[in-house]
């Protein structure tokens, strides 16, 4: 028999569910795939047990007295890092929506079981929770530079002294893979904290009145390299990103026209991408704005199409030329039959309006022939090519 000292060297689970019989099965199975499973039946006794240091949590989400959502808001508010595993015998489309929610507040879902399911689904998820290593800490002098916190005046001094420069990420055609554009994304290279993501100062600029600044300066940067990628003979499109602020100037079409044609370029190479939530303030007032930049000759993508309410509508009354899937159902669509039906709809909805389809968030083979086969016009993401500062960019 396995001694206490031998199982404190294992990996901990903690199973929850009203059922004892469950439990025990769960733990058993956890037992014999090298685990130190521990089960309780009421969230007293679970909230007694549980520490931060647990591998994994395997939730019943119908119990009487407490429901696993009420759960999946305590491990949220404590900021679990144990990864959950959801049991329910309600249908599939609750546990998925189950899943979400438990992702939106930032926990991990390892995967989901369906009751009755079958010994070999549970192995298979004990097989993924034996995988999963614990997160090492990193040193003061090792932590990325995602750990710096600007504050306002310290973006300001950036944008003052041009640490704020484009990175590319390339868009190739799904076809050929050949690289026929860029996306032009905000990096912020400070002297002491090294990479700073966009994460950390792009709502800063936003709320503290720089983000119209801090686009102009990446927008005149990306075009002066637009204009040297084309003198070498590589008329790659730059897709730029406008905030809503952007589209609240109603001298902004003219605008950039100017620049755009003062660097030698042509508006036909610019895909200008705005997100939903930037339309969503006052659409009839961008429609005014979006309508004559297309006049112009610009290109319009609609990005992160898919994770509003008013999406279709956008499209349906917008000018747009693009339409880009967003990488959160790209994500899930070899997993989860309702994100596949949304990336289905959405490349047969481009492609009957006449919109150039793209896919964004690629990171597997299999993700790539997913959207060979469905009929995507073009894909970006990290299995394509990481944004990269220009010097780095692929030839």
């Amino acid at each position: 028999m396995m001694t206490d000292l031998a199982k404190a060297d294992q990996p901990r689970v903690l199973i929850l569910d009203d059922e004892r019989d469950m439990c025990e099965f769960v733990a058993d199975v956890g037992d014999d795939q090298g685990f130190n499973a521990q089960w309780c039946d009421n969230f007293e006794d679970f909230a007694c047990r549980y520490s931060i240091d647990l591998r994994g949590i395997f939730l019943d989400l119908a119990m009487p007295g407490v429901d696993g959502i009420e759960i999946i808001r305590f491990l949220g508010d404590n900021n679990s890092k144990a990864h959950l595993v959801l049991m329910s015998g309600h249908d599939i489309h609750l546990l998925e929506a189950a899943r979400r929610l438990a992702e939106s507040r930032g926990l991990k879902v390892a995967g989901v079981l369906h009751k009755p399911f079958e010994l070999s689904a549970l192995v298979g998820l004990y097989d993924q929770l034996a995988a999963i290593t614990a997160p090492q800490c990193p040193t003061t002098s090792a932590r990325p530079g995602s750990q710096y916190v600007p504050t306002a005046s310290d973006l300001d001094a950036a944008l003052a002294a041009g640490h704020i420069i484009p990175f590319y990420q390339p868009k190739l055609s799904v076809s050929t893979r050949a690289i026929t554009g860029v996306e032009v994304l905000a990096r912020w290279r400070h002297p002491d904290h090294g990479l700073v993501g966009p994460d950390y100062f792009i709502p800063l600029a936003e709320k503290e009145g720089l983000i119209e600044r801090l686009t102009d300066q990446i927008i005149d940067q990306s075009l002066v390299q637009g204009r040297i990628w084309l003198d070498q003979g590589r008329p790659l499109k730059l897709a730029l990103n406008l905030s809503a602020l952007s589209l609240r100037h109603l001298d902004l079409p003219e605008d950039l026209l100017r620049r755009v044609e003062g660097r030698g370029l042509s508006p036909e190479q610019i895909v200008l991408e705005i997100t939903e939530s930037a339309l969503a303030s006052d659409f009839s007032a961008s429609l005014d704005i979006l309508t004559r930049l297309r006049m112009r000759r610009f290109a319009l993508s609609i990005d992160d199409f898919g994770t509003g309410y008013s999406s279709l509508k956008q499209l349906q009354h917008g000018p747009f030329t693009e339409l880009k899937i967003d990488q959160s159902f790209i994500a899930k669509a070899l997993e989860e039959e309702g994100s596949l039906a949304i990336v289905e709809s959405s490349v047969q909805l481009g492609r009957r309006m006449g919109l150039k389809v793209v896919a964004e968030g690629i990171e597997t083979e299999q993700q790539m022939d997913l959207i060979r086969h469905l009929g995507c016009d073009e894909a970006q993401g990290y299995l394509l090519g990481r944004p990269v500062a220009a010097n780095d960019f692929p030839r």
